[in-house]
């Protein structure tokens, strides 16, 4: 048995498999061994049960596993067990074939590949599907809970996830399982500077080390990935991980949130010189609490924001007043400042829910 660095790597070659069949399966099932550490529903697979019309039946000869099922025909079978990361095990199957009987060409060419984990996990990989609708039919899994479809897609991995020790019932994930590595794991963040931190009490810190050791991943290195949270005081931080095999890598997931940076928006430069507006009365606006404002009396040659009555003039293009401020502009404040017949605004939006929906500007004007 080989053991293997990545599921990725099983799935590359078929040169460490045996072949149990070299020849056609259209109607008949062939019984291969299974394996003893696997259960599903309720049984133990120590047989499987491969169908010429492309499905399986895991440790019972029923249509368990059914992918295209059809009137196919089955041409190669191959068997390898083996081992990920040196501590868990696998069984893999794979079906080579053509999903319409008689018809043997290029379009109708089909393999796909089940391998079984000890930890329940099943994954089915797709090397080939036919594109062509006339040439497909189901796809789905018989757990004991009931029957889970799915798309086929050549190219495409998908898993079961078990939800119990029996194999009773799964979960479809659309990726090939994710397994905690079982390395002596530990994580450092670098900045753009090439400083490293580790994590302590849930509070980055600052490392004197600056050298890259096992000794120093080994003394200083977290088990678990930093919270991403502590990251965004650092500029360009990377993640430094680090294990203690000669394996490679493991493959590595994470879930991340791009927050944009804040985005200047304008409004057009606003008449006021009518005869009939004689100021304004209040601005309101339909946004988030965290969008800052700016006024211009001069078509943006200056930018301005009032707090408290005052008004201030503002040099940074990324400043501004809050919401809540530019709503308790009173009249008197506008009138100090809009007597120049214009007025334009100016947004800065921020954050990953930041949102400007409105502003508006009422006017006081004459009687008709």
């Amino acid at each position: 048995m080989l053991d293997y660095g990545t599921i990725d790597d099983i799935l590359k070659s078929t040169e460490n498999m045996a072949v149990l069949r070299n020849s056609l399966n259209d109607d008949s099932t062939d019984t291969i061994d299974g394996v003893d550490w696997f259960q599903y529903n309720g049984k133990t697979a120590s047989k499987l049960y491969v169908s010429g019309n492309s499905w399986m039946g895991i440790g019972e000869n029923t249509e368990h596993l059914r992918i295209v099922r059809r009137d196919a025909d089955l041409m190669t079978l191959r068997r390898e067990e083996g081992t990920l990361w040196g501590a868990f095990r696998f069984l893999r199957v794979r079906w080579e074939g053509y999903s319409v009987h008689g018809n043997r060409t290029d379009a109708t060419r089909m393999v796909w590949d089940v391998i079984f984990f000890d930890t329940g996990d099943i994954c089915v990989s797709f090397e080939t599907i036919p594109t062509n609708s006339g040439y497909l039919a189901d796809s789905n899994l018989v757990t004991g809970t009931g029957s889970i479809s799915f798309v086929p897609l050549s190219g495409k991995v998908i898993s079961f996830k078990p939800q119990d020790e029996s194999g009773t019932a799964y979960e479809l994930k659309d990726h090939a399982p994710v397994f905690l590595d079982p390395y002596n794991r530990r994580y450092l963040v670098k900045d753009a500077s090439g400083a490293l931190y580790t994590v302590a009490d849930g509070v980055l810190l600052k490392m004197e080390e600056t050298e890259l050791t096992a000794e120093v991943f080994e003394t200083y290195g977290v088990q678990d990935i930093p919270d991403g949270n502590l990251l965004v005081t650092l500029t360009d931080p990377t993640i430094l991980y680090w294990h203690d095999s000669d394996n490679r890598f493991p493959d590595f997931k994470a879930t991340y949130t791009g927050v944009p940076i804040p985005q200047v928006l304008y409004s057009e430069n606003i008449d006021m010189s009518d005869a009939t507006i004689l100021g304004i009365e209040k601005v309101t606006a339909d946004c988030d609490d965290h969008v800052l404002f700016a006024v211009s009396f001069d078509d943006g040659e200056s930018w301005w924001g009032c707090v408290d009555a005052m008004w201030a003039r503002l040099s940074e293009e990324k400043s501004g007043m809050s919401k809540a401020a530019l709503e308790a502009i009173s009249v008197d404040s506008w009138a100090e400042k809009a007597v120049t017949g214009q007025i334009k605004y100016r947004f800065v939006i921020s954050g990953a829910d930041g949102y400007l929906r409105s502003i508006t500007t009422d006017y006081l004007n004459t009687e008709e």
